[in-house]
């Protein structure tokens, strides 16, 4: 089957996509905000809680990358992302009733691997689907994925304002309703076809590992989502022990979140001005500073809301170019598992180990020196983006050859 190009059909055919976005959005906007509260209410404390979000994000190690190879090797990738939603909506509700029954650590921790296992390929799939079905436009990316990020404020201001009103309990619940909502709408989404390889031979995963420069590249990405492990743990926390509510929490999740949608819309129009290596050392640097005015200034409102806006780039643009990278060097047979190891290597072990220091962390320390910690993680990824600088810098519509 060949690829489809975006035209006036293809618009049609974006459409389930965008609410494919939406949908896992929505269950993240409640994942994010509220499962480590949910999980402190079942009476597990903050080194508990690292360890238990991290055991999530570990199965990002190992689930992307074996879902990558699947898609590729099948030349299949809407069937599987239904497949591992509803698997996904069967083990939330697994949370749900685990909180009822005296299930001990060991059984959490068991349950909460099998649902990373299933959960976390999501987003690096549904990222294949998005940019094949885009065909040779992928500046379109971003607009489309700016439906997910609509979907989290959805998810982080609207629920935020009914678990206020019936409690940390839904959570797992709301998280499962999402994931249902997602196998449905990617029931409509067509097949798409496999991109072509692009050059005189198909691109080796093997030997494009091996090079420094992607790397280098690989690494940053680690730091970059290693850096935001004391905010997805304890952002909610820290900013409850200040005296915001629940609703307030949602708001100002929400806020970034709008920042990162702006963004989204802009990149098109960024990515042809800009060289990407610009674009993301400029996330990185922003990012950095983010992290000292969440963990030195959260009590002052206005110092708060510019750090929610900076989401924009710690998140949205870092993740954009991220993806832009990967498309450019991961072409043909090897697209759905490049993106995979980019998940696996970031949104994985970067985002795994970041949860387990910030429980590590957290009551051992101040918010600040917290905070500062994940600061000098993005100094470092700044400086590996630089060595990685000749895989992340191309002229607009080159593609480089294996």
């Amino acid at each position: 089957m060949s690829m489809a190009p975006a035209g006036q059909g293809g618009v049609a055919r974006l459409n389930p996509i965008r609410l494919g976005y939406f949908a896992f959005f929505l269950g993240l906007g409640i994942y994010l905000p509220y499962f480590s509260p949910y999980l402190i209410e079942q009476g597990f404390g903050p080194d508990t809680v690292g360890a238990m979000l991290a055991m999530v994000m570990a199965a990002k190690l190992v689930a992307p990358p074996l879902l990558g190879w699947v898609v590729d090797h099948s030349g299949r990738v809407i069937v599987w992302l239904i497949a591992t939603a509803v698997i996904s909506a069967v083990l939330a509700v697994g949370l749900a009733l685990l909180a009822g029954i005296e299930a001990g650590l060991v059984g959490w921790m068991l349950l909460l691997v099998a649902f990373g296992f299933f959960w976390q390929p999501l987003l690096s799939q549904l990222d294949v689907a998005a940019l094949r079905l885009t065909g040779p436009a992928p500046e379109r990316y971003p607009a489309l994925r700016a439906w997910g990020s609509i979907g989290f404020i959805v998810a982080s201001v609207g629920l935020g304002a009914l678990i206020d009103r019936i409690g940390l309990g839904a959570v797992p619940w709301l998280m499962a309703a999402a994931l249902v909502a997602l196998a449905v709408v990617l029931w409509r989404v067509p097949e798409p076809g496999v991109p072509p390889d692009t050059g005189a031979r198909p691109v080796s995963i093997r030997d494009r590992l091996r090079e420094p420069a992607m790397l280098a590249f690989f690494a940053g990405s680690f730091l970059i989502n290693l850096s935001h492990g004391v905010y997805y743990a304890f952002f909610s926390v820290h900013l409850a022990e200040l005296g915001y509510s629940a609703t307030a929490i949602g708001l100002l999740w929400a806020l970034g979140v709008v920042a990162e949608i702006v963004l989204f819309f802009a990149l098109p129009g960024l990515r042809n001005r800009f060289a990407p290596l610009f674009l993301m050392l400029l996330a990185i640097g922003l990012m950095a500073l983010r992290w000292l005015l969440i963990g030195y200034q959260a009590d002052v409102l206005g110092w708060l809301l510019f750090a929610q806006l900076l989401h924009a780039a710690s998140f949205g643009m870092t993740h954009a170019v991220g993806i832009w990278v990967i498309d450019h060097q991961f072409p043909g047979r090897a697209h759905a598992r490049g993106q995979a190891i980019l998940s696996a290597a970031s949104y994985g072990g970067g985002a795994a180990l970041g949860l387990y220091l910030a429980g590590l962390l957290w009551g051992r320390v101040e918010p600040g020196p917290a905070f500062a910690a994940m600061t000098l993680a993005s100094v470092l990824a700044f400086a590996l983006m630089l060595a990685a600088r000749r895989v992340v810098r191309w002229s607009p519509g080159e593609r480089e050859v294996a």
